[in-house]
């Protein structure tokens, strides 16, 4: 059962059933690279110090936190408009005269909206896994190379659990 399979539509399936796994995962990585991106881009410049929950411009400015929204689980932050008034590189970094602004998500990528959706994804192409998993053992039961299916019905249905775990823990899910 775990020696190489004879058939060549058995063949045919492991090999698309290693593309989606490996396609799911794929998935996810590119969407939290692409989050982690949109962030470096919107502090494009600024600093974070950590110790005192402020941005640093790179003029040497400071921007405190100005509003806390729960519910979609970020922090803005404002630079005093005088600073911005006078500083010179105000035409490239902010449009207003009302000061800089920057938005930190204080959710983790699984617990955003795209982290969610991705996620989501996720979970439909490992399911769509199993299905052809179990419909494969179904067919090629007991022949060669069948035990293969099984090993991938078994890494599928582990991937599920942990995406629907994140899913279920994340509060955007709630």
């Amino acid at each position: 059962m775990l020696g190489p399979p004879t058939d060549i539509e058995l063949w045919v399936v492991l090999s698309y059933v290693a593309a989606v796994l490996t396609g799911a995962r794929i998935v996810e990585a590119l969407a939290r690279a692409h989050f982690n991106r949109a962030l470096r881009y919107g502090q494009h410049g600024f600093e974070y110090v950590e110790a005192h929950d402020v941005y640093r411009c790179p003029q040497g400015e400071y921007l405190s936190i100005h509003s806390v929204d729960p519910d979609g689980r970020f922090a803005v932050y404002r630079a005093p408009p005088a600073s911005c008034r006078n500083c010179r590189f105000k035409a490239r970094c902010v449009p207003s005269d009302e000061g800089r602004l920057i938005f930190r998500s204080l959710a983790a990528w699984a617990e955003t909206n795209v982290g969610l959706f991705h996620r989501r994804i996720s979970v439909i192409m490992f399911a769509a896994t199993v299905v052809i998993c179990l419909a494969g053992l179904r067919r090629w039961a007991g022949e060669a190379g069948s035990g293969w299916l099984g090993g991938a019905l078994l890494v599928a249905v582990v991937l599920i659990i942990q995406d629907l775990r994140a899913i279920w823990r994340s509060p955007r899910s709630r």
